[in-house]
């Protein structure tokens, strides 16, 4: 018998795993449950969801696949050999594609902007600041603080 903690986990890969596409028959084979009990799961997890947090929770785990499948994809078009073009261009075309929808994800999310030049004029922006906070000797806390939150590598200040 699972304990209440490895029935919350099951309950969250299910309710996961049929948000990503899997059914409830599918779930159920792989399980070992009913189907009945696999749609309670459903109806009770609905009810149970916290805000966005279960939404926010599954939008990472898919970045999280999506980052792992292009490790394997980009592992793929590095082995196959230069004498089998064809292969090797699409192998790189499935990388792009899965770069191209890790992205979208991303700006979704929140973690990029949909346009992607904004980043551009953001460190652009973020490098006048520094540089009038150096002009001005504005403390190095201050420096640091605003790499910080612009999300800019530390070499920048």
């Amino acid at each position: 018998m699972p304990t209440a903690q490895e029935q919350a986990q099951r309950n969250e890969e299910i309710l996961a795993a049929y948000a990503a596409g899997e059914s409830v028959a599918q779930l159920a084979v792989r399980l070992g449950l009913s189907k009945s009990r696999i749609k309670q799961i459903l109806r009770l997890g609905a009810e149970v969801v916290e805000g966005d947090a279960w939404a926010i929770r599954l939008a990472e785990a898919r970045r999280k696949e999506y980052r792992e499948v292009i490790d394997e994809v980009r592992a793929v078009a590095v082995a196959v050999p230069i004498s089998q073009a064809a292969a090797k261009v699409g192998a790189y075309r499935v990388l792009l594609d899965g770069f191209d929808r890790l992205t979208g994800l991303e700006q979704t999310l929140g973690l990029l902007p949909n346009d992607l030049g904004q980043l551009s004029d953001q460190r652009q922006l973020a490098e006048t600041a520094l540089a009038v906070f150096i002009e001005f000797d504005v403390p190095e806390s201050a420096r640091h603080a605003l790499v910080q939150r612009i999300g800019l590598p530390e070499a920048t200040s």
